[in-house]
């Protein structure tokens, strides 16, 4: 009995101390559980004072950025562009140097709705050049209406500046046949789709007619015109055509010029077509047509270490029939009295220009490394002497 009763005393302190360390050990979990809990709370709200602490520092950089974008909206901004080159022509097995340009440009706003350009070319062929001196006004939309010296909206490559050029010489289109600055007015819209992309584009003026070196005497009865539409139907594709009415040889001659161009670009390729038709009034000269044609490839260089940060390869063919510039004046004859017809000033010619060019990594300061040669043929002769059979290389630097 005794043994039995022991027993009994016996499990019924075991289960006692069972029960007990079940709830010692509840107590505990529930204890760690408990800590665990506030350590994830206390983490949970640090990491959300962080969070604020972040948005906070966001908004007051951004509200500094806005107030610098405003205290720096209305300051000038200067860019320019220096071309060095040296030119070989095995012919006459002669070369040159030459700095082609050294330009200087400031713009800038002068109030919400007003903009301003001068630009200054400081060795334009070896002389001091005003390019761009004009004011604009953008009273509605994308409407902007400019006056002063401006170059004439006309053509596809005519029309670039030297900084978005592909090869170191121009072509004959905007060199010698379409290239033209005016003083005077111009208004232009550009017309953006639903999914903000720009499809169309038009340029139109009237300017003085051929006298930049002397407004004073610029009077005119009838203006010089100039007008180019951009129309993209794909982001990536543009066809442009332009018109344009000059007067030339000091207003005793006038022509019209027609222009079709095109052109696709996705960043990787480049290829381009213009044809230009110049026809001149009273028969003054023979119609001179010209043709423009151009393949680019760019290469883009994988990695960050090496200097040079992408590769072009190019192509291009270009020609020109007789052109004159009126710059010249009249042909005279055999008794030497003036003509009504103009002194041929570029002779018919076809080149074709290979080359490769070199983007050197440099984000503040653009840089190209320019080689090409150039193949030309004049069918009737008349060749100047520095345009002919020619190995270029260039360097250009822009900011």
């Amino acid at each position: 009995m005794d043994i039995e009763k022991a027993r009994r005393i016996r499990s019924i302190y075991n289960w006692c101390r069972f029960i007990i360390m079940v709830i010692l050990m509840t107590l505990l979990f529930i204890g760690v559980a408990n800590a665990q809990t506030v350590e994830e709370r206390l983490a949970a709200l640090e990491l959300l004072v962080k969070d604020q602490q972040r948005q906070l520092d966001l908004q007051k950089s951004l509200n500094q950025n806005t107030d610098n974008d405003n205290k720096d909206k209305y300051k000038p901004q200067l860019h320019g562009i220096l071309r060095g080159k040296y030119e070989y022509q095995p012919e006459i097995d002669k070369g040159r140097f030459e700095v082609r340009n050294a330009r200087l440009s400031v713009v800038g706003k002068l109030a919400s709705i007003s903009e301003y350009k001068l630009e200054v070319d400081l060795c334009d062929e070896s002389n001091i050049k005003m390019k761009d001196a004009w004011v604009r006004i953008l009273p509605w939309n994308s409407l902007r209406l400019t006056m002063g010296q401006q170059r004439m909206p006309f053509s596809i490559d005519a029309h670039r500046n030297p900084s978005a050029q592909y090869f170191a010489n121009r072509s004959f289109i905007a060199k010698q046949v379409g290239d033209m600055r005016d003083v005077g007015f111009q208004a232009g819209y550009d017309i953006i789709n639903g999914n903000k992309r720009q499809v169309l584009s038009v340029d139109a003026g009237i300017f003085n007619g051929s006298n930049l070196d002397n407004q004073k005497s610029a009077w005119f009865s009838s203006p010089a015109y100039s007008a180019r539409i951009q129309y993209f139907p794909l982001k990536q594709w543009a066809l442009i055509p332009s018109i344009q009415h000059q007067q030339i040889a000091e207003r005793q001659a006038s022509y019209t010029s027609i222009d079709l161009g095109s052109y696709f670009d996705n960043g990787l390729w480049h290829i381009e077509a213009e044809y230009l038709r110049k026809t001149y009034d009273d028969d003054a000269f023979d119609a001179c047509n010209a043709v423009n044609a151009m393949v680019i490839y760019k290469k883009l260089l994988k990695g960050d270490k090496s200097m040079v940060e992408a590769i072009s390869w190019l192509g291009r063919y270009d020609w020109m029939e007789d052109h004159s510039s009126g710059k010249s004046g009249f042909a005279t004859d055999a008794a030497g009295n003036a003509t009504s017809r103009l002194k041929i000033t570029d002779a018919e010619r076809h080149r074709m220009t290979l080359g490769t060019t070199l983007h050197l990594r440099n984000p503040y300061f653009p840089t190209d490394i320019r080689f090409n040669y150039e193949k030309y043929w004049y069918p009737h002769g008349g060749a100047k002497e520095s345009e002919q059979d020619k190995i270029v290389c260039e360097l250009m630097i822009r900011f």
